[in-house]
């Protein structure tokens, strides 16, 4: 009989703790306790994060838009007419404008304003406090031209040094990004050389580079940052905060346990534990709605103050026993309605059903004992091994006059599996196949399934994982594994990224989710923070439209504030987010 392994599926949290009233009382006890530290510490994290907010605020005065007049221009020299009182320092750069001719109202002709052309860059050097000096480091100035530095969301990338202690970094980070004033570029990158910073900022198209690193001290971490600009790799400053113990302790507890899921739109608790979402038109009405499966049921639900069961409440029931692994939408017989494809494990056999809304219930109209995926706009299969998990290639079924065909075998490259890839044709490198090696490191194949290029990382551990079956409990055979979804927007690849709550001990469950936005650059991956303040465990999540949903669990699988109000604590979160506000 196939084992699963206990150690990442949200619903073995039940394992750890217990089972019953116990495991309750034990789950709130322990938040209890973890609340208490939080309330009655007499250093509260908020007014420790001095050497933080202090750091977040001598980053951001770098960048304060401002907007001056030149007075007078010697060579490669310029003089502004604004300084110290309007914030500025050495090593800030600025554009400089120059006014062209006026643009008028289309009716009444009045003047609105002025055109302006980019003229040059300068650098400042010296500051008094009402004036400036600096030199030009391309173009051309002259006596009434503008300096300024703009309101636009300076690109800056935020990279660590292997030292730094991540908990604080992520910190920093969030205060960085709090301001408004950032588009942080994030990195798997860990250096301490700021040339291979810079290089990196340069791949990511970012215009500064911010490094961070640190030292321990008699009196506690010292947190050192490094600015750059990305143009010629030139520091703009450099700047050390201490970290005392007693907020490093803070850092590392409090924020761990109690992240804020910030910049959703909108934000549902969940009294099930669910475990996948996906969107679809399940009725054909031109409206899609969202699709949430737990372990064993799927539910039909529409936004609203909460989240409201859609179409009467029908549901797909699923077996006692049985586990879903896999949920996917899809209009295979092309009808105008979506059909649910599910794929479900019970006992030592697996099962995958299409079902279609039929008046007021749910009808299969194709099941067989093989796993199936959505790839495109059809449809994929491959047969199952208690002994190995997938087995044989993966081929393709399609849908004639209402008949389900098997089609033949896909060319994957080698150890690719149903639930391992995403293929994509890249107007530079042809067809490539974007897929997740045995290792589990996510990597790039060419047409003739080469592999061109691997992740360094991995992204944290996935969460349905079984032991291969054998003859004797003497001889592991080892794992198969349903990897996380990977997602393509035109030439954006999405992915799910954890971070393991303790170090890489991923038995206590996630600390943190991610999802990270990646694009192929002909020779490697271009990688940045898409969703980067999602609490505890990424369970799925879906692309519909400007909206993505995500589906989250947190941190130990317990809903701290629930078990104040004396609610379940055991549940999921949903939360839905604009891609225009991200």
């Amino acid at each position: 009989m196939t084992e699963k392994i206990n150690h990442n599926l949200p619903n073995n949290r039940v394992n750890f703790f217990s089972n019953g009233k116990a495991g309750f009382f034990f789950c709130s006890f322990f938040v209890l306790q973890v609340l208490f530290f939080g309330l009655c510490c007499p250093h509260s994290v908020h007014a420790g994060e001095g050497p933080l907010q202090e750091l977040s605020d001598t980053t951001l005065s770098y960048f304060k838009a401002v907007t001056g007049k030149i007075t007078r221009v010697e060579d490669r020299k310029a003089v502004i007419d604004i300084g110290r009182n309007e914030g500025l320092k050495p090593g800030m750069r600025l554009t400089v404008l120059r006014e062209q001719t006026p643009f008028r109202h289309p009716v009444t002709k009045e003047v609105l304003g002025n055109l302006e052309s980019l003229t040059g860059r300068m650098e400042i050097q010296e500051v008094s406090e009402d004036s400036a000096s600096g030199i030009l480091l391309e173009g051309n100035a002259q006596e009434g031209d503008k300096a300024r530095i703009s309101e636009v969301k300076v690109d800056i990338l935020f990279c660590q040094s292997e030292e730094v202690d991540w908990q604080i970094a992520d910190a920093y980070h969030k205060k960085l990004k709090e301001t408004g004033r950032f588009t942080l570029r994030d990195t798997a990158l860990e250096t301490d050389d700021p040339a291979t910073a810079v290089d990196e900022a340069k791949k990511l198209g970012a215009e500064a580079a911010l490094l961070l690193s640190s030292k321990r001290g008699e009196n506690g971490m010292v947190f050192t940052q490094k600015l750059f600009w990305v143009s010629d790799g030139k520091r703009l400053a450099e700047t050390g905060v201490l970290i005392n113990a007693s907020l490093e302790k803070e850092l590392r507890f409090g924020e761990q346990f109690f992240q804020i899921d910030s910049e959703a739109a909108l934000k549902f608790d969940l009294p099930f534990s669910a475990r996948f979402v996906m969107t679809g038109d399940v009725n054909g009405d031109g409206k899609e709605e969202i699709i949430l499966a737990t372990d064993t049921d799927v539910g039909i639900y529409t936004p609203g103050a909460d989240l409201q069961a859609a179409l009467g409440g029908v549901r797909i029931k699923g077996a006692g026993g049985s586990e879903n692994l896999w949920l996917d939408v899809i209009d295979l017989n092309q009808n105008g309605k979506d059909e649910i494809l599910v794929t479900k494990m019970k006992g030592d056999s697996v099962t995958s059903s299409l079902y279609e809304l039929q008046g007021s219930a749910f009808v299969p109209l194709y099941e067989d004992s093989l796993f199936l995926r959505k790839l495109g706009k059809g449809m994929i299969a491959q047969a199952y091994s208690p002994a190995e998990g997938f087995s044989g290639p993966v081929f393709s079924i399609s849908c004639e006059a209402g008949e389900y065909k098997k089609g033949g075998p896909l060319k994957l490259p080698g150890g690719v599996n149903i639930y391992d890839f995403i293929s994509y044709d890249d107007p530079r490198s042809g067809h490539i196949f974007i897929a997740y090696d045995k290792d589990g490191f996510l990597s790039v194949y060419d047409e003739q399934g080469m592999q061109v290029w691997k992740r360094k990382d991995r992204t944290g551990g996935f969460l349905a994982t079984f032991k291969k079956s054998s003859p004797t409990s003497m001889v592991d055979r080892g794992e198969w594994t349903v990897k996380d979804r990977l997602i393509m927007r035109n030439s954006d690849l999405f992915v799910a990224e954890r971070t393991p709550l303790l170090g890489m001990v991923k038995g206590l469950g996630y600390k943190n989710s991610q999802i990270k936005k990646m694009r192929w650059t002909g020779l490697s991956m271009e990688e940045t923070s898409f969703i980067d303040d999602i609490g505890g465990t990424l369970l799925d999540y879906a692309v519909s439209g400007d909206k993505v949903l995500v589906l989250s669990s947190p941190v130990l699988g317990l809903k701290a504030g629930n078990i104040l109000k004396g609610n379940n604590p055991l549940g999921s979160m949903l939360s839905i987010y604009s891609m225009k506000r991200i």
